[in-house]
């Protein structure tokens, strides 16, 4: 018999939501870890006999389940949150304008917010965000990140060389953003890839990404040398479409066509192409949108803050059963906290005709997210060689209860008579367990 080899960590007695390519669910499951990185996961009897280690926790039965992905996160907004009434993008919130508060901002600030940003996340199972390029000091972002141990991606701040857009979304816009970071193209093309440099760690938790602010803001020339970057060095582009429907009908008028007819001509849609808020989607743009693979990023609660329902409803539930790949987005402490676009996710698809289960979900907060941020041969599964991004789920966590009545009935009990009434009436209807994914056998 071999003797069982030496590893780092081992979370045993845990049910592992593994989120692998057949989606496996191992009722009593089990993960080594050595290093930074999954050594194997499988069923409990399985790692105990091939695996020890000195460090061993017990799940106690617990979930245990790759880490979240918060695909779009402006961090260093993550202080503002009360500065702000309505709708602050349009420029009718209480308080100062958006953009002239985002331009006073110093490293200091945004090391203290991307800080507090960090512990957010990660009380709320989320280990990795996408900074999609609007820190002035991703420094700082980094810097508060590694003290924390969250995993993120970043860019060059504000890539953008025209601004004949902007003025639908006023609070987005100001003199003082102009002054800070110029919407002028040799300034960006000077810029574009600055972060990839961090991508030479292969151990690190801070990644680089390219990204361009968006909504109308790149010329086509900015877009193709972005996009031309970005596939020479294997990561993904970046870009907001689709926040603001009166911004999309402009960037319409400026190109003259749909937006993603004028993207896919001028060649810059692709696998690696993730595009967020997509809030707006014209029937003459699905078929690109789905040819291109590209990554749609999804931020339920910026679409209802702002009433978009009430003018569009959401097509993105659509486009993920419909094969294209959709992550999830908390957008910006202005208007959500993290942790909640899930659930709204799952209510909204319903609302726009496209219901969703709460597989759905999961998958748009793990795998998705990993693919949006170009993580994935990285992050989203419990698999050998992925990082050990691990989330233990306690059976006391708040978004778990109520389960029963603890001061009156045993909950083995009550979860038994449960599960029997659950048999009985499958087997009366001659139906098979549900479910999506594949129950391991229990070890």
């Amino acid at each position: 018999m071999t003797a069982p080899r030496n590893c780092d960590l081992i979370i045993k007695n845990g049910c592992l939501l593994t989120m692998d390519e057949r989606r496996a669910i191992i009722a009593r499951g089990a993960v080594a870890v050595a290093g930074h990185t999954i050594a194997a996961a499988g069923p409990e009897k399985d790692i105990l006999r091939d695996w020890q280690s000195k460090n061993v926790i017990d799940a106690k039965g617990a979930i245990v389940h790759p880490g979240y992905v918060d695909a779009h996160l402006h961090v260093n907004a993550q202080t503002c949150r009360g500065f702000f009434r309505g709708d602050a993008s349009k420029a009718g919130a209480a308080g100062p304008n958006y953009a002239d508060w985002k331009a006073t901002l110093t490293a200091e600030d945004e090391n203290a917010a991307a800080g507090l940003a960090g512990v957010e996340m990660l009380r709320h199972g989320i280990t990795t965000f996408v900074e999609p390029g609007s820190a002035f000091e991703p420094d700082a972002v980094a810097a508060a990140t590694q003290a924390i141990g969250i995993r993120c991606t970043l860019a060059e701040p504000y890539l953008w060389d025209t601004t004949d857009t902007m003025d639908v979304i006023p609070g987005l816009a100001s003199k003082s953003l102009f002054a800070r970071v110029p919407p002028e193209r040799d300034r960006c093309l000077k810029l574009l890839g600055s972060q990839l440099f961090r991508n030479r760690d292969k151990d690190g938790i801070v990644h680089g990404h390219v990204a361009l602010y968006g909504e109308g803001t790149a010329s086509d020339e900015l877009y193709v040398a972005a996009k031309k970057l970005a596939d020479r060095e294997g990561v993904i582009l970046n870009n907001h479409v689709g926040f603001d429907l009166d911004l999309a009908a402009a960037m319409e008028r400026v190109w003259g066509k749909p937006r993603f007819i004028h993207l896919a001509e001028i060649g810059v849609l692709g696998p690696n192409t993730t595009f967020v808020h997509m809030n707006l989607i014209r029937d003459e743009e699905v078929e690109p949108i789905i040819k291109s693979q590209l990554s749609i990023v999804w931020c339920p609660v910026a679409y209802v803050s702002r009433g978009t329902p009430l003018r569009q409803p959401t097509r993105i539930p659509e486009m993920k059963k419909r094969g294209v790949n959709v992550a999830l987005g908390t957008d910006s402490a202005r208007q959500s906290s993290a942790g909640d676009a899930g659930f709204l996710a799952l209510q909204l698809a319903g609302g726009a005709g496209h219901a969703m289960v709460s597989e759905d979900i999961f998958e748009m907060m793990t795998v998705g997210g990993a693919r949006a941020a170009g993580l994935q041969h990285l992050i989203g599964s419990l698999e050998p060689g992925k990082r050990a991004d691990i989330v233990i789920r306690s059976t006391h966590a708040a978004e778990l209860m109520p389960s029963i009545d603890p001061v009156h009935q045993d909950e083995a009990d009550v979860f038994a008579k449960a599960q029997a009434s659950v048999h009985r009436i499958i087997s009366r209807l001659g139906l098979s367990l549900p479910g999506l994914w594949p129950r391991a056998q229990a070890a």
